[in-house]
C-alpha cells in the first residue's frame, strides 16, 4: 500500500513519525530497510537526491508491511515491500515512512539544490567557492548538490544519533547554511560510536566539531587547497559524555590530552579493519589554547594517517 499525505507542516518535516505519533509513538520496526540497495537496520536513515531523481526503497525480513507513507514526491507502488519514489522538483526535506506491523522506519530524504546552480562560487547567496577540477580522493568528488540547513530542519536525523545540523560549516553563524554530506560519513560515525561503547567508554554520540567545510573557508584557513571536508566526507570529532565542551579523559589518567585523541583514533583504525569499505584519512590533534584534542576521520577511500 502507498499513501501520500498532504504537504507537511514545518513541525511535521522533522519526520513522518511526528505526523503519525498517535499510532506509532515509541515503536521500532523489525527487518532491514534498503535504500538504493544499501541495507540499514536503523529506524532512521538519511539520503540525498537531486530534484526529480528516483529512489528505490525496500523492506527485507519477516513480518507484514502495511505500506509506505510520504508527504511529498511521487511513490510508485511496485509491491508491498518495495517501491520507487520520485523526488519533487523543489529542494527540501521529504520524510518517507515504512509502516511495518504498527511500527515505523523513516527515510529522511534531502532533496538538494543542484551544484550546477552555482554562480561565481555562490549558491542562493551562500558563498561556497569554486571546486578544483579534480579531487585527489578516490571516493570523494565535487558535490552533486547542497542541502540548505535551516532552523526548521537542522534537527532532522541522517542516522539514529546524528542530525543534519551537526555537519554545518559554521557553528557560530546563524542559519540557514548550505552543506554537502557524503552518506558514508554518518554511517562511519554510527559504527564508530558503537565501537567506542564496545570498549566500555561512555559515549552516547560523538561531538562533531567540524563537518562540511566550504572551499572558501578551506583556502582561507591556510590548510591547503584540498580537504575531504570540502566534499562532505570528513568530520573532526571528540567524545564529550560529560558535556563540558572538550574531549573526555578516555584513558582515565586525570587529563584530557593527546593520549585521549590517540585512543579515539585507535578505535577508528579498528573500525576500518572491520569495515574496509569505510577506509579513509585519520589524524589526532593535541590540545591548544583555542580548543581541546580531537580526531579527524573521513571516507576518502584510502588509508592515510597524521598527527598534529
Amino acid at each position: 500500500m502507498v499513501s501520500t499525505l498532504g504537504p507537511l507542516p514545518a513541525a511535521g518535516r522533522r519526520g513522518v513519525a511526528a505526523v503519525l505519533c498517535l499510532v506509532l509513538a515509541g515503536a521500532a520496526a523489525g527487518g532491514t530497510l534498503e535504500v538504493n540497495g544499501r541495507a540499514y537496520a536503523w529506524d532512521q536513515v538519511g539520503c540525498f537526491v537531486l530534484p526529480a531523481e528516483t529512489l528505490t526503497l525496500a523492506r527485507r525480513g519477516e513480518g507484514q508491511t502495511s505500506g509506505w507513507v510520504t508527504g511529498a514526491g511521487l511513490l510508485l507502488d511496485d509491491s508491498t515491500n518495495e517501491c520507487r519514489w520520485v523526488a519533487p522538483d523543489t529542494p527540501g526535506v521529504c520524510p518517507i515512512a515504512l509502516v511495518d506491523e504498527g511500527a515505523v522506519k523513516t527515510v529522511n530524504v534531502f532533496v538538494m539544490i543542484p551544484a550546477d546552480s552555482m554562480e561565481n562560487g555562490s549558491v542562493r547567496g551562500f558563498m561556497v567557492g569554486r571546486y578544483p577540477k579534480t579531487s585527489p580522493f578516490p571516493r570523494l568528488g565535487p558535490p552533486r548538490g547542497f542541502v540548505e540547513v535551516t532552523s526548521e530542519n537542522a534537527g532532522i536525523h541522517v542516522s539514529p544519533r546524528y542530525r543534519i545540523g551537526d555537519f554545518i560549516p559554521y557553528k557560530s553563524r546563524p542559519l540557514p547554511q548550505l552543506l554537502a554530506l557524503h552518506e558514508d560519513l554518518p554511517l562511519k560515525l554510527e559504527l564508530l560510536t558503537d565501537l567506542v561503547q564496545e570498549k566500555g567508554l561512555r559515549c552516547d554520540r560523538l561531538e562533531v566539531m567540524c563537518g562540511f567545510r566550504t572551499v572558501i573557508r578551506q583556502r582561507r584557513s591556510g590548510a591547503g587547497h584540498q580537504s575531504a571536508h570540502m566534499y562532505g566526507g570528513a568530520a573532526d570529532i571528540y567524545v564529550d559524555a560529560d558535556n563540558n565542551g572538550t574531549m573526555d579523559d578516555l584513558n582515565h589518567d586525570g587529563a584530557s590530552d593527546s593520549k585521549d585523541s590517540r585512543l579515539l583514533l585507535s578505535c577508528v583504525d579498528e573500525l576500518e579493519q572491520r569495515h574496509p569499505e569505510l577506509v579513509g584519512g585519520g589524524g589526532w590533534y593535541r590540545r591548544t589554547r583555542q580548543r581541546g584534542p580531537f580526531v579527524h576521520t573521513d571516507v576518502r577511500g584510502e588509508r592515510t594517517r597524521w598527527h598534529q
